[in-house]
């Protein structure tokens, strides 16, 4: 993949896709018991943030997967010739809660592609934009990028962590990342299958997902601050977290209204950082 390679889909851009469902309290249900929460953490009429990712599944036919386990087709995947394709992060806005039982919209559009060398040679980076709405209003803006890159040798550069303020532990096992697969309909390889993870994908074990990194983070703000509603999430996927231990949530610095969290990488520092605030970043219509 070259950068020249990659203007000629820059068409894609633009590119968009609704879809509409009613918000069914089942999965999130099963994600509450996934992340064992207790009952007072537990939705009732309304999801916490980031739980919408339980819904609106990327159906792409098993038979259009890639050699990876994910989706490699559909109107909003340009056919970019790389091996593996990870979540990088993404920018939330939470303009009110997404209410349970209620019909939701969401449209997706192609709003950025980027080409990039590094290490592992040539990447694409690609960010979508999707709005959900209720009731014809918005509720939740999300900017989430992925990266499109060839296959690791498992000794990515893991950036030292700031000061830790505090810290949980979350259980994470192999039934966790089953369960949290199954409820996002994530088949991407890496998550599940160690053999694939290790001879292919180049990693010394299974990788914890970067949704559910960034879930947990979530969590850990929520249970801390349940009187501060969360209005804006901004996450970063600094080094790949490996399956062997409770995952680890610190938390670091408060700037103002701005709080950050980090998950801790597998030989220690930064693996996933996050920046919540309560304050809202603009007024969206």
């Amino acid at each position: 993949m070259t950068e020249q390679e990659l203007s000629a889909l820059q068409s894609w851009i633009g590119r968009s896709e609704t879809a509409v469902e009613v918000l069914s309290p089942i999965p999130a249900r099963s994600l509450a018991a996934t992340l064992s929460l207790p009952a007072a953490l537990h939705p009732s009429d309304t999801l916490p943030p980031l739980w919408h990712w339980l819904y609106f599944p990327n159906n792409t036919p098993s038979d259009q997967l890639g050699g990876d386990g994910a989706p490699r087709a559909g109107a909003l995947m340009p056919p970019i010739p790389l091996e593996q394709v990870m979540w990088a992060g993404a920018e939330f806005e939470f303009l009110r809660p997404l209410r349970i039982g209620v019909e939701t919209s969401k449209r997706s559009a192609i709003a950025e592609m980027r080409f990039k060398s590094g290490r592992r040679g040539p990447m694409v980076f690609v960010t979508w934009e999707h709005r959900y709405e209720q009731d014809r209003q918005p509720v939740v803006i999300e900017r989430s990028h992925a990266v499109f890159l060839g296959a690791s040798d498992g000794t990515a550069a893991v950036p030292d962590a700031p000061v830790s303020a505090g810290k949980r532990s979350w259980l994470v096992n192999e039934a966790v990342l089953f369960r949290y697969s199954a409820l996002t309909f994530n088949s991407h390889r890496i998550h599940y299958d160690l053999d694939y993870a290790r001879k292919v994908g180049g990693y010394p074990g299974l990788v914890v997902h970067g949704p559910l990194q960034a879930t947990l983070l979530t969590e850990s703000y929520r249970a801390r601050h349940p009187e501060r509603p969360l209005a804006h999430a901004r996450f970063r996927a600094r080094a790949p977290l490996f399956l062997g231990a409770p995952v680890t949530v610190h938390v670091g610095s408060q700037e103002g209204d701005n709080l950050t969290l980090w998950t801790e990488a597998s030989a220690g520092g930064m693996a996933m950082e996050a920046v919540f605030s309560s304050r809202p970043t603009r007024n969206t219509p």
